[in-house]
């Protein structure tokens, strides 16, 4: 019996650190239900055109011209007014300035975002901290030609993406008012 317990425990430090999904404590639970309180069966239409969508559980759904391109999954309200989400994204649409990466095309990543409400308004957020494009920078000049392509023997695997710690809420797009 402890060893199972010993095996479950170390199971789940491993699943907390590989992944970059940040888990919801109690604390925010009621934060989570005053922002889906906010924004679900709303909508909002972004400056770039596409029309933002809320569902009855605070995920988001985006499309233009009636075509659905993207869909965002909420993971928790910081606050009843920011909340963060995430989309699986192919890595090499992330990593879209690094050239001859065919082989990555399968691989996802969880991309993550942050939506603000201020004066009535919501917001997007639009990019990452520095500390975050700090190790962007430092992964590509330790495994990236000047050519931006991968130097002899470097791969992807250690691709840096963002934690959840380093969306910008202070970067954002307004989008305007849900309706």
């Amino acid at each position: 019996m402890f060893r199972l317990y010993i095996v479950f425990i170390l199971l789940f430090l491993i699943n907390s650190c590989v992944s970059n999904v940040k888990t919801v404590s109690e604390n925010n639970t009621n934060y989570n239900d005053l922002w889906i309180k906010k924004v679900s069966g709303k909508k909002v239409i972004a400056p770039n055109g596409y029309l933002y969508t809320f569902d009855e559980k605070g995920n988001v759904e985006y499309k233009i011209s009636g075509m659905v391109r993207g869909k965002g999954v909420f993971v928790y309200a910081e606050s009843e007014t920011n909340a963060y989400y995430y989309e699986k994204m192919p890595l090499d649409y992330v990593a879209n300035d690094i050239r001859g990466l065919s082989e990555i095309s399968e691989s996802n990543v969880n991309m993550f975002v942050g939506f603000v409400i201020s004066n009535d308004k919501i917001k997007m957020t639009s990019g990452y901290t520095k500390e975050y494009n700090d190790r962007l920078a430092d992964w590509k000049k330790n495994n990236l030609t000047i050519y931006s392509t991968l130097r002899e023997g470097k791969d992807m695997s250690e691709y840096p993406i963002p934690n959840i710690e380093e969306v910008n809420l202070y970067n954002t797009i307004e989008f305007g008012a849900l309706r």
